[in-house]
């Protein structure tokens, strides 16, 4: 009896690990929606192109002390999408995921050539409230990387999803000081 009581924790400890462990605190995530995206933050853009970006030690200290934290384990490049229009870059996008109440929640921000943040879309998340709610994301339009952008500073959470609406900010935060550090172009 004890043995099955055993084998049954072992095989749910592994079904929420392959469920939960991965996606829940992994800060890399896909550009979904490109089309999507461009379109709404940069209308009449028509097409990208992906720069990977490294960090030095000395980049990831001050990274990690202008976002208060230490960078994901899996964060050693970051993807910039640079929008471009007739073939000259007109903004760029960036991508985080960052751990909701429910899971895995992941933002999109386009940044315009003034450095600031155009738009904000979280792509996926699994928050019973919609977390794509225009008074939520347009608190985040116009935006810089030394701003708070802070839940409970210059940030009004969603009523009932506090937690997932400081995951969105803290993405906000990490794209904006990742793009400040490394990004300007």
């Amino acid at each position: 009896m004890r043995r099955g009581w055993v084998r049954a924790t072992v095989v749910l400890a592994v079904v929420l690990l392959a469920v939960y462990g991965t996606s829940a605190v992994a800060a890399l995530c896909v550009w979904l929606n490109p089309d999507r995206d461009i379109r709404n933050f940069f209308p009449g853009a028509d097409s990208y192109t992906t720069d990977l970006r490294t960090y030095s030690a000395e980049q990831q200290k001050v990274i990690e002390k202008r976002i208060g934290g230490k960078l994901d384990p899996d964060e050693n490049e970051f993807k910039f999408y640079r929008v471009k229009k007739s073939g000259k870059i007109v903004g760029t996008v960036l991508t985080h995921q960052a751990r909701g109440r429910y899971g895995a929640v992941q933002t999109v921000a386009g940044i315009g050539p003034d450095h600031k943040v155009i738009g904000v879309y979280v792509q996926r998340h699994r928050e019973p409230v919609n977390l794509n709610t225009p008074s939520f994301l347009k608190q985040f339009k116009g935006k810089a990387a030394d701003d708070p952008i802070t839940v409970g500073k210059d940030i009004a959470p969603i009523k009932g999803a506090e937690q997932s609406s400081q995951a969105v900010a803290f993405s906000v935060k990490k794209i904006m000081v990742v793009f400040d550090v490394l990004g300007k172009k």
